[in-house]
């Protein structure tokens, strides 16, 4: 199979809601599984995303179920 080449848009499909499957702390961050619901009516199954201390920090935040939310835009009052 080939390599697949990244494709470049301006925007994409916001982010209905996610539910966090799990969170592992490593050595720099923390590892999130994540089921990501699309408001185009798609899903992400068991999607991996790294949170390093360094962005929990430019969040200004400790709290890593606060950083996910913020990595993923949700910066208003919505609790997932």
């Amino acid at each position: 199979m080939s390599e697949l080449e990244p494709l470049e848009y301006e925007t994409g499909a916001p982010i209905r809601d996610y539910d966090i499957i799990s969170i592992t702390a490593t050595g720099h961050g923390y590892e999130v599984m994540l089921d990501i619901n699309l408001d185009s009516g798609y899903s992400l199954t068991g999607t991996k995303m790294e949170i390093t201390l360094e962005d929990l920090e430019g969040y200004e935040t400790k709290d890593i179920e606060e950083g996910i939310k913020y990595a993923l835009g949700f910066f208003g009052n919505e609790t997932h």
